[in-house]
């Protein structure tokens, strides 16, 4: 990759997701300026190539590498149909899918692939590539499932914590390019005031005005930095993921740190950021805290 403007990066496969990743990606490319890499991985695979073998060598390999190569060619025609103004290469990378897709993240403004892949086991929804990217990609990534809603607004989700702080600022951003409205999600918990007994009442008043406050202050200058985007504000007492869920329902794009305030420490992809992108009805971004 020698582009001095760090590129959009489209992982294609010749999967139905990975095209229409391929789209948006080609889209946003577009959108932001900046040239866009259709990259697919040749790497060691069991497969419908060799079903009971490993194989890197002639001739699976070279099978591998020229429906690989294929799936390239056909999305960087595609790609330059879609977003005509903008750089389009295409190229093979040698290694594992998730490995290979990591590397190339260093140097990519954005990283765009399918929720689930050609190889995918069917009926699971998020793939082991796009959950291991989304985990430890050293740029934002972006998962798509399907065709991209045409209008709507960017959801995103806020609890406080410094990728979320990322998240949002990620949010403005693709708000302004979109040409949309935002709309920040925060849920504080799944119970009732009948949960504190007697002080129920209270204590829920407290929380809810604390997580107002939270929004507040992560939201502030970032407004103001994006005047042409409006702002709507969602907090709530419910779990999380259903929350921004429901808010993206006629979304165009769903914003979210890697890991929340209430995270493990050391699990990169937190449980909220990994069920929202298993359902999603458009594609989402996750990004890490930056620093």
């Amino acid at each position: 990759m020698t582009e001095l403007i760090a590129p959009v990066v489209a992982a294609v496969d010749g999967s139905d997701e990975a095209c229409e990743a391929l789209r948006w990606a080609a889209v946003t490319a577009e959108r932001k300026h900046r040239p866009l890499y259709v990259v697919s991985a040749v790497g060691m695979v069991a497969s419908g190539y060799a079903p009971t073998m490993m194989m890197t060598e002639d001739p699976v390999h070279e099978v591998m590498r020229h429906d690989a190569q294929r799936a390239v060619d056909e999305a960087v025609g595609h790609a330059r149909a879609v977003a005509p103004s903008i750089a389009v290469s295409g190229h093979l990378i040698e290694g594992g899918a998730a490995l290979a897709l990591r590397e190339i993240s260093s140097r990519a403004n954005l990283l765009v692939l399918g929720r689930r892949g050609k190889g995918g086991v069917k009926g699971l929804l998020l793939g082991s590539v796009s959950t291991d990217v989304a985990a430890h990609a050293n740029c934002p990534v972006v998962v798509v499932s399907g065709p991209a809603p045409a209008s709507g607004p960017v959801v995103v989700g806020v609890d406080g914590s410094r990728a979320a702080r990322t998240a949002l600022e990620y949010a403005f951003e693709h708000a302004d390019l979109l040409r949309t409205s935002l709309l920040a999600v925060h849920a504080y918990g799944g119970f009732s005031s009948s949960a504190f007994f007697e002080h129920g009442d209270r204590v829920v008043r407290q929380l809810h005005d604390e997580a107002e406050a939270l929004m507040s202050e992560q939201l502030a200058g970032l407004a103001a930095d994006h005047p042409d985007v409006s702002v709507e504000t969602v907090v709530a007492v419910d779990v999380a993921a259903q929350r921004i869920i429901d808010a993206a329902h006629d979304a165009q794009l769903i914003v979210m740190g890697s890991r929340g305030r209430g995270g493990f420490r050391g699990l990169l992809l937190g449980s909220t950021s990994q069920a929202v992108v298993q359902v999603a009805p458009c594609p989402v971004m996750i990004v890490h805290a930056e620093g």
